[in-house]
């Protein structure tokens, strides 16, 4: 009994005493210096601020370049690829680390493989060189009168018994002279006809017609010729020669 009255006076001195404190920790103290002011704001700069676009904090989204949309489908492509190989396993340790650096690998590694391919290909120095001259196709006449050696190939022919063949590149032989000479210009798509008018020697114009018309019956007749009978012929392109040798005075 005497113990609990004892705890009753004790509490009792003690509850004054706690609000006492409560009421002084709850007083508001706060400068009442006359030399303050308070403090004014412009409403009207205040809403000029709210409707520049580079004060509305709220409304920014961001946008994504097409790199950055890139990369997070890389990643969400990569991260599901370690979800189907690995499913709920958390690899750890070294094989973490792999994983982690796996795709800084495969990005150094394209990046070289493009490299190694520029240098390889080098289009900078295609671009820069001269360009190549265009191929000229001569055909096979062409070919005999810009390029061959139109002398040895009709001892060739004789000497084969290929007298038609002979026949033919005597002609060429002959219109080689005439084009070398100035007396014709030699143009693939020509026709003999345009040859005979160019000239303008009288005598040499007469004989290119004979040699004109003993090659177009062979040649283009598709004749067998014998030995005899290119002798024959042989006699009107060496008369073509003679004249060819100086043919102001024929």
């Amino acid at each position: 009994m005497l113990a609990i009255l004892f705890t009753f006076f004790c509490c009792g001195k003690a509850l004054p005493q706690q609000e006492t404190a409560r009421d002084s920790i709850a007083e508001i103290k706060y400068d009442q210096s006359p030399a303050l002011q308070k403090a004014s704001f412009n409403k009207e700069q205040i809403k000029e601020y709210r409707e520049q676009p580079e004060f509305d904090y709220l409304n920014q989204t961001e946008k994504d370049s097409w790199w950055s949309r890139f990369k997070k489908w890389l990643d969400l492509k990569y991260n599901q690829f370690l979800e189907w190989l690995f499913g709920d396993y958390t690899p750890g340790g070294i094989l973490q680390f792999f994983i982690t650096i796996l795709p800084y690998v495969i990005l150094v590694a394209v990046l070289g493989f493009i490299f190694w391919l520029i240098t390889k290909l080098d289009p900078g120095s295609s671009l820069l060189e001269t360009p190549a001259e265009p191929k000229v196709f001569l055909s096979e006449e062409e070919e005999i009168i810009q390029s061959k050696d139109i002398s040895h190939l009709i001892e060739e022919a004789i000497e084969n018994h290929q007298y038609r063949l002979a026949v033919r590149y005597y002609y060429l032989y002959n219109l080689k002279k005439l084009d070398a000479m100035g007396l014709i210009s030699y143009q693939f798509q020509k026709t003999n006809e345009d040859y005979t008018a160019e000239i303008s020697a009288e005598a040499v114009k007469q004989q290119f017609r004979k040699i004109t018309r003993l090659y177009e019956y062979i040649w283009y007749g598709d004749f067998k010729v014998s030995e005899n009978e290119f002798h024959l012929a042989e006699k009107g392109f060496s008369q073509m020669d003679h004249l060819l040798k100086n043919p102001a005075n024929e």
